[in-house]
């Protein structure tokens, strides 16, 4: 990534149902503690069809974890219609 210029943002993992909080043990074990982090959490092991209102985002904050809301999630994230058709996010 260093050598690329890039930076690592977030953490994408999946779920096995549709439940996309953070649990305990995902909580700590985060490759970043940076704060402004994300944790995307996908339901259903990432199976599409993937819509921004089923996925788990996690922003970490000064106060911890936070999950975006709905309206957070669709004013932040936008999922480019391409990536969606061909099957990645």
């Amino acid at each position: 990534l260093r050598a690329r210029e890039l930076h690592l943002i977030a953490l994408l993992h999946t779920h096995p149902a549709s439940w996309v909080g953070l649990s305990e043990i995902d909580a700590k074990n985060q490759v970043s503690s940076r704060r402004g982090f994300w944790s995307l959490v996908v339901p259903h092991y990432g199976q599409p069809p993937w819509e921004l209102q089923t996925l788990g985002i996690h922003e970490l904050t000064d106060h911890g974890w936070h999950q975006l809301t709905i309206q957070e999630t669709q004013e932040r994230v936008h999922l480019n219609e391409e990536d969606q058709l061909n099957g990645s996010l």
